[in-house]
């Protein structure tokens, strides 16, 4: 049999269904991916290279069939959905085709597409840090975490996570140690193999890419002639170096060819800087314990998404502690009327804002991106209120003191004083200044 197969070509899988080849997809490194009919319904078959299995082919063989048995972590991931039988030596798995309009980061990376709001970057990246804590805390490691396994949609940042074929129980051996760049200093070096904590840093490298479409490593020491095995292995191993480290500026980025980190970095509010100086810190990369856990990532992250005002220009505007403040493209000043008061911060309540579950305390992995509340406008006046997402009823007070009860999915006005209490955290609502003389209950 040929690497490539042929269209017509049939194989039976385990779990009792028959596969046809259709169509060549695509090849990387592990093997080929093409469009096949299964039992009757369009997906995607990856067949794998003999080459492609590490040294245990059955236990690679296994460590899918179990995938398959025990199903998707989250709807990020696209699954294995069945696998095959073996055929002549080896052998390959179905999933679900990647709908259209979805783009690898390296698209992005290359300007070859363009994210629609700096709010569906933020959206990926969120998605991005969900799936995998959900994955770790499942008890699975990825593996093999890199720029090709991601498909993100431009207007919503919906995520899909592809080439799941590596995830195994952490500290299970796959064969695979991971992709050059995006490995872990201490797989690089060969001091540890691939778990969930090798993932976080590997998820890091990705999450900055999204933001500023360099990666963090490659500042002006990875512009040499050549890239020798050892300087690579100095470049993310040995001596890895933030491009933005507060204590070493030898690796900055280099004003033409790393603009776009300079110019985004510039505007990210410091909280978000801080989480990623602390994923690169020299501990960090030395200590796969002390880098940024997912629901670290993701009570930044949905902070930074609730702070984001888009100007009457169309220009998203990086707010801090939900204040109004002026735009850097036509020099308006956003109009954010109120802010909603959390115990650590603020943030503007405008159309859409949103209050994350993960942003109100402890949280189960499945629920940190559920909304527990929503700012909504009514149809006829555009007033805006604050809408109970939550399964909770509310104990809100007024300015007045007086109290009632909020009903799951009731609004309440937005006005200055009313607190209410989400069962996990009071909420206050806040005029900002130009509104504190019109505002009343």
């Amino acid at each position: 049999m040929n690497e490539r197969l042929e269209n017509g070509f049939q194989v039976k899988t385990l779990f009792g269904g028959t596969v046809t080849v259709e169509k060549f997809l695509g090849e990387g490194g592990q093997g080929c991916v093409y469009m096949a009919d299964f039992n009757g319904e369009k997906k995607a078959l990856k067949w794998y290279k003999k080459s492609s299995m590490g040294a245990s082919p059955d236990a690679f063989y296994e460590n899918i069939k179990q995938n398959v048995m025990r199903g998707a972590p989250s709807a990020e991931f696209l699954w294995p959905l069945d696998i095959t039988e073996w055929a002549d030596g080896t052998f390959g798995y179905i999933m679900d085709l990647r709908p259209d309009g979805y783009y690898e980061v390296t698209d992005y990376m290359l300007c070859h597409v363009r994210f629609q709001s700096y709010r569906a970057i933020i959206d990926a990246a969120m998605s991005i840090v969900s799936a995998f804590r959900i994955l770790h805390n499942k008890g699975y490691s990825y593996q093999d975490l890199n720029d090709g396994n991601f498909f993100i949609h431009p207007q919503t940042g919906r995520v899909l996570i592809c080439d799941n074929d590596n995830v195994a129980p952490d500290g299970v051996e796959t064969g695979i140690i991971g992709k050059p760049r995006y490995m872990a200093p201490e797989i690089v070096l060969k001091k540890n193999k691939p778990d969930s904590l090798s993932d976080r840093f590997s998820m890091s490298v990705i999450l900055y890419i999204l933001f500023c479409l360099n990666h963090p490593l490659e500042g002006e020491r990875y512009l040499v002639p050549g890239l020798t095995p050892a300087l690579q292995e100095k470049l993310y191993g040995s001596e890895p170096l933030f491009m933005w480290d507060p204590d070493n500026d030898s690796n900055r980025p280099h004003p033409v060819i790393h603009q776009n980190s300079i110019t985004v970095w510039e505007y990210l509010p410091d909280y978000v800087k801080n989480i990623f100086l602390s994923a690169f810190s020299q501990k960090a990369l030395q200590k796969p314990s002390a880098r940024p856990s997912e629901i670290e990532w993701l009570n930044v992250l949905t902070r930074f998404r609730s702070e984001i005002v888009r100007c009457e220009c169309g220009n998203e505007i990086f707010t801090q502690q939900g204040e109004p403040c002026d735009c850097e493209v036509c020099g308006r000043k956003a109009d954010i009327p109120f802010r909603l008061e959390l115990s650590q911060y603020s943030i503007p309540a405008i159309k859409d804002s949103r209050i994350y579950r993960c942003q109100l305390g402890v949280c189960d992995e499945t629920d940190a991106l559920t909304p527990v509340a929503q700012v909504v406008a009514k149809k006829d006046s555009g007033a805006l209120g604050i809408r109970n997402k939550s399964k909770k009823r509310w104990d809100a007070i007024t300015t007045k003191g007086t109290s009632r009860k909020v009903a799951p999915e009731e609004v309440i006005p937005l006005k200055d004083g009313i607190v209410f209490d989400t069962g996990e955290e009071s909420i206050t609502i806040r005029a900002n200044e130009k509104e504190e003389e019109n505002a009343s209950d």
